[in-house]
This record gives C-alpha cells, structure tokens and sequence, in this order.
C-alpha cells in the first residue's frame, strides 16, 4: 500500500525474492513524496521514470487512484494476499492554529507541492511566505519563487543554525532571492473584507532553555511584533503519517505502532514501514524500511 520509497523498494525486493507483488498507489502515479513532495527542479522525473520502469519491467503491478478504506479495504486485502506491507506515507499537515488560517491564499506545504506537480499550475502574483524550517518548507519557497511571485519571505522561530534542512538548501535559496525571518512565530493570517490572505503577524522571538531535542526552546519577546505584506502564505511546520481506515493500531505520535525488528503491526500478516511508522523521515529512511520489511516477510 504507497507507491512512494518504502512501497516500491518493498516491492522491488520481494519480487526478486520470487513473490508476486501488487501496489496500490492512491495518487495517480506512482512514487509518493518522491513525485509529489520532491520538485522536479530537485529530483527530475526522467530519473524516477526509470528507476520505476525497473521495477514494473520486472513484473510488479502497480494500481493507482486506489484509497485504501474507500475503494478498498485492510480486511479484503488479508484475504486476498499472503502479506500486506503498508508505506501510506506522511500526507497530513499540522496546522498553526491562529486567526485567519481559513483564509483564501492560505495552504499547506504538501498540497502546494503535490498541486504543483499535478498542473498546470497558475502563474503566482503578489508576495509568499512560507512558514517552517524543513525540506518541505525550502522546497515550497523556491517552487513558489520559480512560479512567479514578487517576494518569497521564510519565517522560522529558531535561528539558522538551528533548521533541520541541509544547509546547501538555504544557501541555494538564498542565492534564488528567498529572504529569511528568523526567531518569528506567526499569531494571525491578515485578511481583507473578502477573507483573503493580505499579510502575516509575527511575533519575535528569542532562545530560552534547552528542550527535549537538544534545543533551545524559543521564547516570545512580549510586545514585539511585525507584519509582512502577502497573499499567499504556505504553512510547511510539520506533517503526520496517514493511517489507513480499518488498518492496525497508531503508536503515541499518530504513526503505525510496528514491531522493532520486523516491521509487523498488531495485525497478522500486515506489516508497514517509511514515514507512515517513523513520521516525516527521508527517502533513505523509507528505502531501507521497504527493505526490511521485505525481509521480514520472506
């Protein structure tokens, strides 16, 4: 289940170990984040042809626009096939919680992305703002930049240190015209009458304590605010695994609770890897859980 990374190299396994293998991709293509998250200016879809190309010429079937617990079910599959190896990924975003996010112009990192791989897409007019520090929110920026918009701001509410994309990412962008807003927490989407998106208020922030992930926690700066001008704000500040409906349990952080070594949820004969178990992790990760799980059901 998930054509993406964990999916087809489970897949591609499997299938040289003399199995029959079937994929079923809700999107219509295959390769998940590796199509729809990655933009093509990153990841050309030549090279991802191919690598797929490889996989199908060696008789793995792959169905798409299949929505497992709509078009297809967890208990007919069980009955259906010897084994069940779900890679739904990490689909779902995390919303900011503040006024005005219901706001036309107003979307999420992944769905921008996916948007813009499905096109055509709009030619982009006026200002963006991308909110968060990750691959997702660097891949937002200079997508939204390359479709035309007059300014491209990223906000963060730590420093550049602290960001968990690659470096090379920021200095890229840099060099692409994206500006930075570091120590900034966004508090309000700024609406016209027509409730949509003119601006974003943000509060400044600045380090305190160190938290759990070896951080420092940022902190408000009481009465310290600002705006920036913009109608089109991408929110890119986290995404959650997609749990299939009538699938296996969910462990403490929304993933699929899985077994340490084996990848096997509480269902029998149902196993599941990638960012559908570790979260939002990268393709390497979800690779050599494709790879594993393989294993394990052999």
């Amino acid at each position: 289940i998930g054509a993406g990374p964990a999916g087809l190299t489970a897949a591609y396994f499997l299938r040289r170990l003399g199995h029959d293998v079937t994929v079923f991709e809700a999107m219509p293509e295959p390769g998940g984040m590796l199509r729809y998250g990655i933009p093509s200016y990153r990841l050309p879809r030549e090279d991802l042809e191919r690598d797929i190309d490889r996989i199908t010429s060696m008789g793995v079937k792959i169905v798409c626009d299949v929505k497992i617990g709509e078009t297809h079910s967890i208990d007919k599959m069980r009955e259906d096939f010897d084994a069940i190896f779900i890679g739904s990924g990490a689909w779902a975003d995390v919303s900011m919680n503040i006024p005005g996010e219901d706001a036309s112009g107003v979307t999420s990192g992944i769905e921008f992305l996916k948007d813009a791989e499905l096109g055509p897409t709009e030619p982009i007019s006026g200002g963006a703002v991308i909110v968060g520090g990750g691959n997702t929110a660097m891949d937002a920026a200079r997508t939204v930049m390359r479709l035309g918009a007059s300014s491209v701001t990223v906000v963060y509410r730590r420093t550049r240190e602290e960001m968990p994309v690659q470096p090379e990412e920021v200095v890229e962008a840099l060099e692409e015209g994206v500006k930075f807003e570091f120590l900034a927490s966004p508090v309000e989407v700024i609406c016209d009458d027509h409730n949509s998106a003119t601006g974003i208020k943000l509060q400044k922030m600045q380090l305190g304590s160190f938290d759990d992930s070896g951080r420092r926690r940022p902190v408000s700066v009481e009465g310290d605010f600002m705006e920036i001008p913009a109608t089109n704000i991408i929110r890119a500040i986290g995404q959650k695994a997609i749990i299939p409906g009538g699938g296996p349990s969910a462990a403490k952080w929304g993933t699929i609770e899985v077994d340490e070594y084996t990848l096997a949820t509480d269902f029998d004969g149902v196993f599941a890897g990638g960012d559908a178990v570790l979260g939002p992790a990268t393709a390497v990760q979800a690779i050599a859980h494709g790879r594993k799980a393989a294993q394990a059901i052999e």
